[in-house]
């Protein structure tokens, strides 16, 4: 391996997605205080990282590295808060307030995501809010995947691979907005 971050996490997204597991502590830690930046200079090597965890059995990640899977979804949220920030297009579809909870159902996984209508902003983290608009349940993958954008979260929704609890008109107007927001991510070419 490389002594260069960014050769550090280039070289650990050539390996097996077993290696890149157990490789992701290192990796994650490496990207530590630096997403902003990251996102900025790298934005494919950003979405390259993002796509990499699709491949990853995260609910056996959870079980097996919690702190793991936390470091990985802060990376998420400041990603999705910049990628907002740049996009006019994103903040013109944020046009009303809405609160989510995701929590796995088959790891120790929870985390949620605010959207502010005044302030066309994202924010999230990896604690639950008291009174969400939406609460989604199901396996960490699948929370993942409506995340980075694997999973599209009406076609997701609509067979049953996670519950959702809350106004569907809410649960539309989030759909519309993350997927706007998972297009920006560039293509890992």
């Amino acid at each position: 391996m490389t002594t260069d971050p960014i050769g550090k996490i280039e070289a650990a997204l050539e390996l097996s997605d077993d290696e890149l597991a157990e490789k992701l502590p290192d990796v994650l830690d490496e990207l530590e205080g630096q997403t902003e930046q990251l996102m900025l200079e790298q934005p494919a090597l950003f979405a390259r990282v993002t796509q990499r965890m699709d491949a990853i059995d995260v609910g056996t990640l959870a079980n097996e590295q919690p702190e793991t899977v936390e470091q990985f979804q802060a990376l998420l949220w400041t990603g999705m808060e910049l990628l907002v920030r740049a996009s006019p297009d994103v903040q013109s579809s944020i046009t009303d307030d809405i609160s989510v909870n995701f929590q796995a159902d088959d790891a120790p996984m929870t985390g949620h995501l605010e959207l502010d209508g005044s302030s066309q902003t994202i924010t999230g983290g990896t604690d639950l809010l008291a009174e969400p608009d939406l609460s989604i349940t199901g396996p960490a993958d699948e929370l993942v995947g409506i995340i980075t954008g694997s999973t599209d979260p009406i076609q997701g929704f609509m067979q049953q691979r996670y519950q959702l609890e809350g106004p569907i008109q809410k649960g539309t107007q989030l759909a519309g907005t993350m997927g706007q927001l998972t297009a920006l991510l560039p293509d890992d070419d």
